[in-house]
């Protein structure tokens, strides 16, 4: 039985969930002077900024992309000796099918006609890259700046750099934990233990009111069939290859992120098979999100909710 001790004279401050939220939550409590504890009840950490390991390759939960100067960005820095290593996806780089380029740099008229907002198409996609289809200003301005990044060692990595810092200064974090009660004084585990605590932070990742769904798939390709484009998109569909962007990511192959708003799968497959053509003979390894939370009725990103 793993027994928590909290010193005297400090305020006592559990936290459920390791995911980015719990951790980063977790951080702001330990500086603020409070004794903190971390409770997961998954034997691994991260939640959805977890990443599988398949072949060598690692393979997330779709396409993230973090905004540089954000909260988050902030926040690793703060706490982690190495910056993370951060290349901005170019939206002169991305094309819009049936459309031209996203950000048409090599058409003054075209180019004008997206920035007085007579361009619905270009405005559709730009929402859909800088939020995932989520009306963000802050994140659609930084993808036209140059901020919005691949992370070269990936959002798990960016767990890793916080737990690491937490541990480092005494914040345990406690895998395979399930709390089932919530009191005033703490809370209650599934195995009936009871841990003592002045102030209870729920960071599990569950929605608040109606949940906004996608679906995700990621493929590793041993060739390179978008000829250093930075994505496709048509539609609510977007495919990004992060290795075109980040130098860090599937090198010598192609690591294609996919998003599909409301089609699912099928529509993230149609568009590949349309224009990355033969991409399934071509698969190293590929991970697949029938339906997975992005967001939910307080909106934003993960990224933004530290």
């Amino acid at each position: 039985m793993v027994t928590y001790v909290f010193e005297g004279g400090m305020k006592r401050v559990l936290v459920v969930g390791a995911g980015l939220q719990g951790l980063a939550r977790a951080v702001h409590k330990h500086l603020a002077k409070n004794q903190v504890v971390i409770l997961e009840k998954r034997e691994r950490i991260g939640g959805r900024g977890t990443s599988q390991e398949v072949h060598g390759f690692q393979l997330e939960h779709g396409p993230h992309l973090l905004l540089k100067g954000g909260p988050l960005h902030k926040m690793v820095k703060k706490v982690s000796k190495v910056k993370p290593s951060l290349w901005p996806i170019r939206p002169q780089k991305i094309m819009i099918a049936g459309h031209g380029l996203l950000y048409p740099m090599n058409s003054p008229k075209e180019l004008l006609s997206l920035k007085m907002g007579q361009d619905p198409i270009r405005d559709d996609a730009l929402r859909l890259i800088s939020g995932w289809g989520q009306d963000i200003p802050e994140r659609r301005k930084a993808l036209l700046k140059g901020k919005l990044c691949v992370v070269g060692e990936g959002w798990s990595g960016l767990v890793g750099r916080l737990a690491s810092s937490l541990e480092e200064v005494g914040v345990p974090i406690q895998p395979s934990c399930e709390v089932t009660e919530v009191r005033e004084d703490g809370v209650t585990l599934a195995n009936g233990v009871r841990i003592p605590a002045d102030e209870v932070i729920m960071a599990t990742g569950k929605p608040k009111g109606k949940p906004v769904k996608v679906s995700t798939l990621d493929i590793v390709l041993d060739n390179k069939p978008l000829d250093g484009l930075h994505g496709i998109i048509k539609g609510e569909v977007a495919i990004i290859d992060l290795a075109a962007i980040h130098p860090l990511k599937s090198q010598g192959n192609s690591h294609l992120s996919c998003i599909s708003l409301e089609g699912g799968i099928d529509a993230i497959e149609a568009l590949l098979d349309e224009r990355v053509s033969g991409w399934r003979s071509h698969i190293l390894v590929k991970r697949a999100n029938k339906s997975i939370t992005l967001t939910d009725s307080e909106g934003g990103l993960a990224d933004a909710r530290m």
